[in-house]
């Protein structure tokens, strides 16, 4: 079964969180531990890993704000 890639919490006030960039494109592999895209929220950038291995598969738009828990893509 495919594990979803959500927005994960950023600080305590951000509520939105955009998607600045992948790091991997659709049909790509990955490993647990990648850097899978870097999400910024006004104070921040920050770099996110994957939390499992398989093939990525990102719907995620780059350059857009996500709420956070939004689901961006996944990897299966």
């Amino acid at each position: 079964m495919a594990e979803e890639i959500r927005i994960p919490k950023l600080g305590m006030s951000a509520t939105e969180v955009t998607l600045a960039e992948w790091m991997f494109g659709d049909g790509e592999e990955v490993a647990k531990g990648d850097i899978i895209y870097t999400a910024e929220t006004d104070k921040t950038t920050v770099e996110i890993e994957a939390q499992s291995a398989g093939t990525i598969h990102p719907t995620g738009e780059e350059g857009v704000k996500y709420k956070v828990g939004d689901i961006i893509g996944t990897i299966g």
